[in-house]
């Protein structure tokens, strides 16, 4: 709103008019890191450095043989991991989501290979089982089935016939 104090016939108010001007929103705030396809690239980069690797290191040396250590490196892809490489925070990346359906398209991807990573490699014995399920549980809704039988303890439950009285008699 301005007060405007000249006639001005092209906008249509004269001297003393009190004028209201349609604003568009800005925009307030940093600009996004976001860039279209390069943004969706660092993430196939991302995904692809996601491998395991071993390290072995020589731990002793005796007379006759020496000792060796060999340790997995895990390279389990995260959105924490992806947020690092992409220089944001994690609650961007969840905004991302919501706002571009390719980057939404490349974590359904990230959360794919992340599940086919842990069920495999847990299964084979080269990631903690008990971690891995964790992980799963908490990102891909995987639990722990059981039934528990709390009506027949076990047993068969044996049909039953129901009857209806008969409404003549009553």
């Amino acid at each position: 709103m301005w007060w405007h104090d000249k006639e001005s016939p092209e906008r249509g108010f004269s001297c003393g008019t009190i004028c209201l001007m349609a604003t568009t929103k800005r925009k307030v705030g940093r600009p996004t890191k976001y860039d279209g396809q390069k943004t969706l690239d660092l993430v196939d980069v991302y995904l692809s450095e996601c491998v395991d690797k071993y390290e072995e290191w020589h731990k002793t040396r005796g007379e006759k043989s020496d000792t060796y250590e060999r340790v997995l490196n895990i390279e389990l892809p995260t959105y924490e991991g992806l947020a690092i490489k992409l220089d944001v925070v994690v609650d961007t990346l969840l905004e991302w989501r919501e706002q571009h359906p390719k980057f939404s398209v490349s974590l359904a991807k990230l959360l794919q290979l992340q599940k086919k990573v842990l069920v495999s490699k847990s299964l084979n014995g080269e990631y903690n089982p008990t971690i891995a399920k964790l992980i799963l549980s908490a990102n891909h809704n995987m639990v722990e089935k059981k039934e528990m039988d709390v009506t027949s303890g076990g047993k068969p439950i044996e049909g039953f016939n129901y009857v209806a009285p008969d409404e003549a008699n009553n």
